[in-house]
Formats: structure tokens, sequence, C-alpha cells
């Protein structure tokens, strides 16, 4: 037995062998039934902290309870990589959009590999990749033959200096949180979806 608990050591060790086995991937030939557990992906906006894993955790124990229940569980990861936190992250410390992007997903990826949660990395998606996006296209593409998608008029929150909408979240006091302009409201033309035809 060991003296004392390394955990870089020990833990580095079997995450290794787990990803060798290839212990967490998916069959779907599996006989076993199907269980589908989905984390809410994180943005790629800096690094992962402990309020990350405080929402990831609870996935991951229910995710390993029905595996050992028998199921056939798939638990994949990806990265929420488009919209606006990541890029006001990028512009704020000066480098391009997509690099930084990149490069935070990779050291997410590293990190969430060394917590050993029980994640699918084979069906990993990072959404600002077209093997990604390319299916949310085919998809509005879908909706919007079926009459489901139509452009229309609502108000938004308009930043003058960035030339863009903003969420109400990025309105402090009536300003953009981003360059400090007066934020005004304006209608402008968008997309909406018929849901509750969808629905029907």
């Amino acid at each position: 037995m060991i003296a004392k608990y390394n955990p870089q050591e020990i833990e580095k060790k079997w995450q290794q062998k787990w990803a060798e086995d290839r212990l967490y991937e998916v069959s779907e030939a599996s006989t076993k039934p199907k269980w589908y557990a989905l984390t809410m992906f994180p943005y790629t906006s800096g690094d992962l902290h402990i309020g990350h894993w405080y929402a990831m955790a609870p996935s991951d124990v229910h995710a390993r309870f029905k595996r050992m229940q028998g199921y056939n569980v798939l638990h994949p990861m990806g990265f929420d990589a488009f919209g606006l936190p990541a890029e006001n992250a990028a512009i704020s410390h000066g480098i391009h959009p997509f690099t930084w992007t990149m490069q935070n997903t990779d050291n997410m990826r590293r990190q969430l590999k060394s917590i050993g949660a029980i994640y699918d990395w084979s069906r990993e998606v990072v959404t600002c990749l077209p093997e990604y996006y390319k299916w949310t296209q085919w998809f509005f593409l879908k909706l919007y033959q079926a009459g489901l998608a139509y452009r229309g008029k609502a108000p938004v929150n308009w930043c003058p200096r960035c030339q863009t909408v903003l969420a109400n979240e990025q309105v402090v006091d009536g300003f953009c949180e981003r360059c400090g302009a007066a934020v005004s409201r304006r209608d402008l033309e968008q997309w909406f979806f018929r849901i509750t035809k969808y629905a029907d």
C-alpha cells in the first residue's frame, strides 16, 4: 500500500487506462436499454471553474448510476462556442475570436478529462465547427420549408457603437456592457418560429 495518495500520478494512470479501453464509448449495437444523459455545454469564454463541476457532477453521478443499473449510457460532451461571451472575451484579450475559442476548447477538454467524468469523447461537438453547425442549418431549412420559420419585426436592444443587438443581460443601467454607449430600443427584422404550429 502506498504511504501517500498522489492524485496527479494515480488519477492520470487510471484515466489513461479508461481511455485506452474506451470504457465510456457507446455502441449502437448494444442490446442494453438506452439512456441519454446530457450536460449543458460550457461556453468557451475562459477556463472552467468550480461552478462548472458543481453543475456537471450531478449529471455525471446520475449517468454512472444508470450505467450501474445496466443501461447503455450515452453521455456526450461539447463546447458552446458561438455567441457574445466568447467573442467579448477574445476582444478583451486582443485575440481573434476563433483562435481564442479553439484555445479555450483545447484547455477545457484537458480540464474535463482530468476530472474523470464518464463522457463519451468520441461524440464531442464544438458548435462553431462546420461538422456541427451544418446540422443546425439543415434543421432550420427543414423548418423553413415546412412554413415554420418566418421573418418579422420585433423590438431589440441596439448598441449604436458596436452595431449589434444586445441581450437584456448585456444592458447595464441603459448602457452597453462592452463599450459603454447608450442603448436604444428599435424594431428589427428577425427570424421567428411557429412553435405552436410545430407542436400541433
